[in-house]
Formats: structure tokens, sequence, C-alpha cells
């Protein structure tokens, strides 16, 4: 049997590269490798918050976040994206990101809201929290609530995770 040796190089090149994605993907630092959040945090919760809004959370075991709103279209803005990390016993902070568009569909800011979330049972089955929104125009760092200086729209929430 030949042993082709350019497949064999190409195949350990790819083996190579995969391993190194998932390497990196799991060990950007110790804040964020998925060992470290509880399991029971993990999953999709709907939240109802005291404004009436409601939301659809979904906290990722790698610690992402993805979450939709019922306000979204008549809002105008996009879904909603973040992460989210363990700060006590039964809590969690949550950063997400998400786009404003005015009536012609450009973008007009970029909204950050920083979510301080509490599970209150034993499964993470029911939750409840606080939030505060701030809209950062184009050419300002959403990634710095230090430098806003905007107007911070705050509120409340509790939430049921679905549970199969």
């Amino acid at each position: 049997m030949k042993i082709d040796k350019n497949k064999i190089l190409h195949l350990t090149v790819v083996v190579f590269l995969i391993s190194m994605t998932m390497l990196s993907a799991v060990s950007c630092n110790e804040d964020t490798t998925a060992g470290g959040f509880p399991e029971c945090f993990v999953g999709t919760y709907v939240n109802t918050e005291s404004s009436g809004a409601r939301s659809i959370w979904n906290l990722h075991k790698d610690g992402n976040f993805s979450g939709e709103s019922s306000t979204q279209q008549e809002l105008n803005f996009s879904s909603e994206l973040g992460s989210w990390k363990k700060t006590g016993n039964r809590e969690a902070k949550i950063v997400l990101f998400d786009f404003s568009f005015d009536s012609d569909g450009f973008v007009k800011n970029i909204a950050r809201a920083d979510i301080n979330i509490t599970f209150l049972d034993e499964n993470c089955e029911e939750t409840k929290g606080s939030f505060q929104l701030r809209f950062f125009e184009n050419g300002e760092d959403p990634f710095d609530i230090n430098t806003y200086n905007g107007e911070v729209i705050e509120d409340t929430f509790t939430g049921r995770k679905l549970i199969l």
C-alpha cells in the first residue's frame, strides 16, 4: 500500500488547526472557561419586565448570551447578543448589546444593557433582577460605561426557565 505524503500532511494540518481552534475557544482566560459556569444557570428564560415588556434569554454554557424582546419591532432594534458570568452563589451579570435603527433602517446607536440576575431556587427555575440600559451613539464606546453621558433607563424583571 502506497502512502500519499501530501494527503497525510494535509490531514495533519487540518487536525492541528481544528485542535487549536477548539483549544482557543475554551481557554481564552480563566474567567471564560465553560467548566466554571454553574450548570443550572444555563438555559432559556422567559422574562417579564415591570414595564410590561417580555423577553426570551438564552444563557449558553460557554458564557455567551442571546436574546429577543417583545418590543424589538415596535422600538426598531435588533436581537440581543452578549456574555454572562457568575458573580455570586446564585447570581450572575449579563452584558448585552443590540443595534437601534432609525426610520430609514440605518444604525442609530448601539444599546448596552447591564443586567444583574438572581436565581431563586435550587434548580434555577425562577429568577429576578434589574438592568440598566444605555444608548451609545456612533463614535461612542459601548465597552466603557464610564464615558457614557446620556440617560440611563432602569427596570426590573422576573423570569422562569424552560424545563422539558
